[in-house]
């Protein structure tokens, strides 16, 4: 037989338990644990991040292999004869937003846009 203590606990702990799993549920937005720390503490390969970056661009446009140089990666952009503008504003368009994995291990990451068989001046993205 329950009486009204018992009942009481019983809805105590319930509660507390169904309050723990929505606390769990919030803070994992809806992925397991597990995954969470897999994807927040995987290695960056950060050439692959830089490339996957800029599957993005244009018709045409195209990069070479990102560099590292005295601790920022360069990234030269290519920018077909055809194409009509400022070189330099357009590949400003191109940093990476600041949520990206490239954040994690670049601080600086130079753009260096070539068109018309000559380079013109650098864009720096930062974090």
């Amino acid at each position: 037989m329950m009486t009204m203590v018992t009942k009481g606990r019983c809805r105590r702990s319930v509660h507390a338990g169904l309050t723990l799993c929505l606390a769990a549920a919030l803070l994992g937005h809806g992925r397991p644990a597990a995954a969470q720390d897999v994807e927040e503490w995987r290695a960056v390969d950060i050439r692959q991040e830089i490339r996957t970056h800029f599957d993005r661009l244009p018709y045409g446009w195209w990069i070479r292999e990102p560099e590292l140089h005295l601790n920022a990666y360069e990234v030269e952009v290519n920018i077909p004869d055809w194409w009509h503008g400022n070189p330099t504003s357009a590949v400003n368009n191109l940093c990476p937003e600041r949520q990206s994995r490239i954040w994690k291990v670049a601080k600086i990451l130079t753009l260096r846009p070539f068109h018309q068989k000559r380079p013109w001046p650098e864009v720096d993205c930062r974090r």
